[in-house]
């Protein structure tokens, strides 16, 4: 959503481009930083909010596909280090120059035997669960599950066997609650 709200439709010719490979998946941007600078050269989490094309940010914000807080590079960054494979040498990392912007999301998976089930303690997978539903208690069990690498019925079913944190209302309005146990 990011690589098409933030484009420069300005460069004809260009699109954007998601290339998968085994190890990665990298996202090119057609159109650098607004303010000229290399992502490059500067920490992601400090650059101010700036958008390219305001119009289509606020019809992706009015969808829910994305949020006017210029919080994406902190989503991005903050949602690998919450996986369970995550090191610090496959953090997302960030490429510009005048014409382009490329994101790089490194397969924290690559390196585990696809064949081998990965074993997760399931008291750390229901801490992590909390964490991520105290962190954003609008947070969908799709999201979750994609955050920590498992289905969304595992989650669910995490959630139900915890026995205290329940979804108020309904669909996209409802949110979280996390209940003492007694």
């Amino acid at each position: 959503v990011n690589a098409l709200a933030h484009r420069d439709y300005l460069v004809y010719g260009s699109e954007v481009h998601i290339d998968i490979y085994d190890d990665r998946l990298e996202i090119y941007s057609p159109g650098g930083m607004p303010d000229g600078s290399m992502i490059q050269d500067r920490d992601p989490l400090t650059v101010p909010s700036t958008r390219r094309n305001p119009v289509l940010a606020n019809v992706f914000n009015r969808l829910g596909y994305m949020e006017r807080k210029g919080s994406g590079f902190g989503k991005i960054l903050n949602g690998y280090k919450a996986q369970i494979n995550y090191t610090e040498d496959k953090r997302p990392t960030f490429r510009s120059d005048r014409y382009q912007f490329t994101v790089v999301m490194p397969n924290l998976n690559y390196s585990v035997p696809q064949d081998v089930p990965q074993r997760v303690p399931q008291d750390d997978l229901d801490a992590k669960i909390l964490a991520l539903i105290k962190k954003d208690n609008k947070i969908s069990t799709e999201k979750l599950g994609m955050a920590l690498g498992v289905s969304y019925k595992t989650i669910r079913r995490h959630i139900k066997a915890m026995g205290n944190v329940h979804y108020i209302g309904r669909g996209f309005s409802g949110h979280w609650e996390i209940h003492d146990k007694s």
